[in-house]
């Protein structure tokens, strides 16, 4: 079974991974004294915080929310109230 995923979806998930690594370099760079490994935990949650706002801001999810009110609506047409 092929799972098809959207182009843009694809892009806002890239997208937050390249500024969850330049985070994490970035934070491997700034901190004083010995070598550190980095902040691990805040550059996945910058990466998060940056799919997040991405996905809302370019309005993903919003074709599956339609899909599922259009389906729980009954249309005008098909009402079973008998007539007398």
């Amino acid at each position: 079974m092929t799972v098809q995923i959207a182009p843009e979806a694809a892009l806002v998930f890239v997208l937050g991974c390249v500024v969850g690594v330049a985070v994490f370099k970035h934070s491997m760079r700034t901190q004083f004294g010995a070598p550190a490994r980095g902040d691990l935990v805040g550059a996945i949650g910058v990466a998060l915080g940056v799919i997040t706002v991405l996905a809302l801001l370019l309005g993903m999810g919003r074709g599956e929310m339609a899909a599922a009110e259009s389906e729980s609506t009954p249309s005008a047409g098909s009402s079973s109230v008998p007539s007398r």
